[in-house]
């Protein structure tokens, strides 16, 4: 029969494991870098249907792949959230990965932005992106300045 002390010791060590399982699953989450390389701006059929797309260069210095839940997101500028985007399943591969978060433009905000793009004055976007990997998640907030990003890299659809 096994004793209530041997029980106790199994039940530590298992909660041990599993506290630095997850820990080590944070440290690789905290890990990846995410760096805006580009943006685009396209317009739809009509003015309310209007995107800015994020070019993201995905940074994962560990030799294990990432998975995610998916990946929640919002553009803001001034502020105020402007848009809003989100992804179902995916994974990091270990290096250097790309991928396009397509924002949609809420309406209100369209004519104002256009406004801004045609004159050459468009605000510093913040990207606040929510990557939620299989236990919890990780926030992360950055800016894209289309005017420091290299004209390239900036397109207008």
């Amino acid at each position: 029969m096994i004793n209530q002390k041997t029980i106790k010791n199994a039940l530590l060590w298992t909660g041990a494991f599993v506290a630095y399982r997850l820990y080590k699953l944070y440290e690789v989450g905290e890990g990846v870098i995410y760096k805006p390389v580009a943006v685009r701006f396209k317009r739809g059929k009509t003015l309310n249907d209007f995107v800015i797309s994020v070019k993201v260069e995905i940074m994962n210095p560990q030799k294990t792949i990432v998975y995610l839940r998916g990946i929640d997101g919002e553009l803001v500028v001034n502020e105020q959230v402007i848009g809003y985007f989100n992804s179902g399943k995916s994974q990091i591969n270990p290096g250097l990965n790309y991928m396009w978060l397509d924002f949609r433009v809420a309406p209100a905000v369209v004519a104002t932005l256009i406004q801004a793009i045609v004159a050459k004055k468009v605000p510093v976007l913040f990207v606040r992106m929510t990557t939620k990997l299989p236990f919890f998640s990780v926030t992360d907030t950055f800016a894209v300045n289309p005017q420091t990003v290299t004209t390239d890299q900036v397109f207008v659809n």
